[in-house]
């Protein structure tokens, strides 16, 4: 599919990159069939002094809003992702795609789709890929023939995305120093509208040998033990973040830090369940009844 030219004029087509090397097969290839330019914006590896002393995020709050440490690359990641939306906001375009360097195209872009959901006031974020094999739509029933779909949570993963002016005004309100990953920042969460397309446009390899932020922490165990100290850790860091965000430290809601802690765990393993259980790949996942009567009790949907 060859985009039109009024397409090509409204959107940023940034390719996130270290050192301008595309870890990517067919990248740019397709994004030139496609008819669009491109530009590389220049990924970050963070001096690690820096990353040590706490001058590039807040080793505190992420912690608390991860339930783990930081990798000195996953920190890169996400300043990667704010300078590339930065330049974003500060072009003449309406909308930005934003790629890793190591998307591959899979499928065709619909054009006429993406930009019919991202002109709007609301901020709005149309991932075009997500790992691993799901994304958990917001409603419990949608038709097979449509191309996006509304989710419930952000999708995992933000290796490809297209993304319109509001949300990427959102996406980089908050602290100055990193708190959060690339994928999702918790202060979007609620108020950023998560789309999916139907099946994966586009996919990546996150292979840690291939990948530049690495090994991610390991799975928890499930030993009766080793559960009953997380949820204590996981309660405790609840707390302590409902406080943080009362005294104004944490610029986010208490709406927003029970979606990061409570909700997006639960639908996760909701999801995982489904991909070992149904073989489910690749696909929007219905939000199950149960779900939807919990995410209105709380007024998270």
């Amino acid at each position: 599919m060859v985009v039109q030219p009024d397409f090509d004029s409204q959107f940023i087509v940034q390719i996130i990159s270290t050192e301008r090397i595309i870890r990517s097969k067919n990248l740019e290839a397709k994004l030139t069939e496609f008819g669009l330019n491109f530009r590389i914006s220049p990924g970050v590896v963070p001096n690690e002094i820096e990353f040590h002393d706490g001058s590039l995020h807040s080793p505190f709050l992420s912690k608390l809003l991860c339930q783990r440490e930081l990798s000195i690359g996953e920190v890169g990641c996400a300043i990667a992702h704010r300078n590339t939306i930065n330049n974003f906001l500060n072009s003449d375009r309406k909308f930005g795609f934003i790629f890793e360097d190591d998307a591959e195209v899979i499928a065709d872009f619909n054009f006429d789709v993406v930009v019919k959901l991202l002109d709007s006031n609301q901020p709005v974020i149309i991932a075009l890929g997500w790992i691993p094999g799901f994304a958990i739509a917001k409603s419990s029933q949608f038709h097979l023939s449509e191309d996006t779909i509304e989710l419930a949570t952000a999708p995992t993963c933000a290796f490809a995305y297209a993304i319109n002016r509001p949300a990427a005004k959102l996406m980089l309100t908050g602290h100055e120093k990193i708190v959060d990953l690339a994928d999702w920042p918790i202060f979007t969460l609620n108020k950023v509208r998560f789309y999916a397309t139907r099946s994966p446009w586009v996919t990546a390899n996150h292979d840690p040998k291939f990948s530049i932020i690495g090994l991610r922490s390991a799975p928890v165990s499930k030993s009766p033990a080793r559960v009953l100290v997380s949820r204590i850790r996981l309660g405790t860091y609840l707390v302590t973040l409902m406080i943080l965000s009362k005294a104004k430290i944490l610029d986010v809601s208490p709406k927003q830090i029970v979606h990061q802690l409570l909700i997006r765990g639960l639908l996760h393993r909701h999801g995982v369940s489904q991909v070992t259980e149904k073989l489910t790949k690749n696909e929007v996942i219905p939000l199950p009844a149960k779900f939807r009567k919990l995410l209105t009790l709380l007024k998270v949907n």
